[in-house]
């Protein structure tokens, strides 16, 4: 589980990227999925910081939902090995 204090931003605008290339779709089939604009998936993916204003915080949501419910993707939690994204098990 992800400790809300430790990693406030979670999953991290890296992982969003990788498991919008995991899931083969570019940032504006992401955007409509997510009910979001193109450009607020790209700000999103270059945002290298460790807080977010509560705005981006929704966007992230909204796009980590669609990745997780439209396109099948689990979000890996950091554990020894790292974190990740990989597709969600087909028994999930």
């Amino acid at each position: 589980m992800v400790n809300p204090a430790k990693d406030a931003v979670w999953p991290r605008p890296s992982l969003i990227r990788a498991a919008r290339a995991l899931a083969g779709i570019d940032q504006s089939a992401l955007a409509l999925a997510a009910g979001v604009s193109r450009k607020a998936v790209v700000t999103l993916e270059n945002d290298s910081g460790i807080e977010m204003d509560y705005r981006r915080l929704e966007v992230l949501r909204k796009v980590q939902a669609a990745l997780e419910k439209e396109f099948g993707i689990e979000f890996i939690a950091r554990d020894r090995a790292g974190m990740g994204v990989r597709f969600r098990s087909p028994d999930r």
